[in-house]
C-alpha cells in the first residue's frame, strides 16, 4: 500500500478494515463534558464475530466529496461523514471519499451498526492519511462521530476492545476503561432484534436519562465489584425491568426464552432487541424461539469476538 497521498489525480488508495457487533446490557450516560473524548457510558455488554467490513478509497480533488454505501445501497451515513470530515480537516487534506459498509448487523437494533461503520472507517482512512496512526488515536474520531450525533455512547470503546466486558471508566479509546469479564470458549451469542428505539430519543428524554442513570449506577457497581457473565446477565435484566422501554414482543420472548432455561438472556440496549448467552449445544433451541418473535432473517448465532476492530 502507498504510504501518502501523491497528487496525481488517478491515483486511488484503499484501505479496509473490520469491526464486531457489539451489545450492551446495561449502561450509565455521561455526556456532560465539553470534551466529546471524555463523553461516553459506564456499562457492560459484549462482542461479536458477526460485524462490519469497511472498505475506504479516496482520490485527491480541490473539494471535499463524500460517498457512502451500506450493503450496496447509497445512504446518508451522517456517522460516517463526520468521521471523514474531521480526519481530514486534522491533516487538511481535500479528497474524494468513498466507503462501502458490508455489514452483518442489523441497522438501528442495538447491535452496534453505527460503532462498527465509524470505528472501520476511522481505522481505514486514519491508516491512508497516517501510516503511523495508533489505532487509539484513529478510534478517537469514530468516538466523537457517535458522540456528536447522538447515535452512541460506549459502543466504540469496546469494540476496540473486544470480548465481554464492563465499562468502568466513560469515555472514548484513550481516556475510558474497560475491564474484561471472563466466559468459557463455549459461550454463544443468539441475538434477535429490530429497529425500535431511537438512541437520539431515549438520550435526549429527561424523564429516561434520570431513570438510567440512577438504576444503571448501583447495578453496574454490582458488576464491577463481581464481573462475570452470572452478575452481567442479572444486572441487565434488573436494569431493562426497571428502566420500562422493553417492547410487548421482548418482554414475551425473554420470558419463552426462560421458560425453556436460557436465563442468561436480557434486553439489548437500546432497540427492539433481546440477547440470549447459551452452550453451543443450545443455540438451535434458542434460535428457534426466537424466530417465533422475529423474522429468520433477524435472528443471529455468533459467537464472542474476542477481538476489536482492526485493518485487513
Amino acid at each position: 500500500m502507498t504510504d501518502t497521498l501523491t497528487s496525481q489525480q488517478e491515483t486511488v488508495l484503499t484501505a479496509k478494515a473490520f469491526v464486531p457487533g457489539h451489545v450492551t446490557g446495561i449502561f450509565r450516560i455521561f455526556d456532560e463534558y465539553e470534551d466529546p473524548l471524555r463523553c461516553g457510558s459506564t456499562g457492560a455488554g459484549f462482542s461479536v464475530t458477526i460485524g462490519t467490513v469497511t472498505s475506504v478509497s479516496v482520490m485527491e480533488q480541490s473539494s471535499l466529496e463524500i460517498t457512502t454505501d451500506y450493503n450496496n445501497e447509497r445512504i446518508d451515513a451522517e456517522v460516517t461523514k463526520t468521521v471523514i470530515r474531521r480526519l481530514t480537516d486534522e491533516y487538511e487534506r481535500t479528497l474524494k471519499v468513498h466507503v462501502a459498509h458490508d455489514s452483518s448487523l442489523l441497522s438501528g437494533a442495538g447491535f452496534g451498526a453505527s460503532g462498527a461503520g465509524a470505528l472501520g472507517t476511522a481505522l481505514a482512512l486514519g491508516h491512508i492519511l497516517d501510516n503511523d496512526i495508533s489505532p487509539e488515536k484513529a478510534a478517537g474520531y469514530a468516538h466523537i462521530a457517535e458522540i456528536t450525533n447522538r447515535t452512541g455512547l460506549g459502543d466504540v470503546l469496546s469494540q476496540t476492545v473486544g470480548g465481554v466486558e464492563v465499562r468502568i471508566k466513560p469515555g472514548g479509546p484513550g481516556v475510558g476503561e474497560v475491564k474484561t469479564i471472563p466466559h468459557e470458549d463455549s459461550l454463544r451469542a443468539i441475538l434477535a432484534g429490530a429497529p425500535g428505539l431511537k438512541t437520539s430519543e431515549v438520550l435526549s428524554d429527561p424523564t429516561s436519562r434520570n431513570l438510567i442513570n440512577t438504576t444503571g449506577d448501583h447495578l453496574i457497581s454490582r458488576i464491577i465489584e463481581n464481573p462475570t457473565i452470572e452478575s452481567f446477565v442479572q444486572s441487565s435484566r434488573e436494569f431493562s425491568d426497571t428502566i420500562g422501554l422493553k417492547t410487548k414482543r421482548v418482554v414475551s420472548a425473554l420470558k419463552d426464552l426462560e421458560s425453556a432455561g436460557f436465563t442468561k438472556s436480557s434486553m439489548v440496549m437500546l432497540g427492539d432487541s433481546v440477547f440470549c448467552l447459551c452452550d453451543e449445544n443450545d443455540t438451535s433451541l434458542a434460535q428457534e424461539i426466537l424466530s417465533k418473535y422475529w423474522n429468520t432473517s433477524q435472528v443471529f448465532v455468533t459467537e464472542i469476538s474476542e477481538s476489536g476492530g482492526r485493518l485487513l
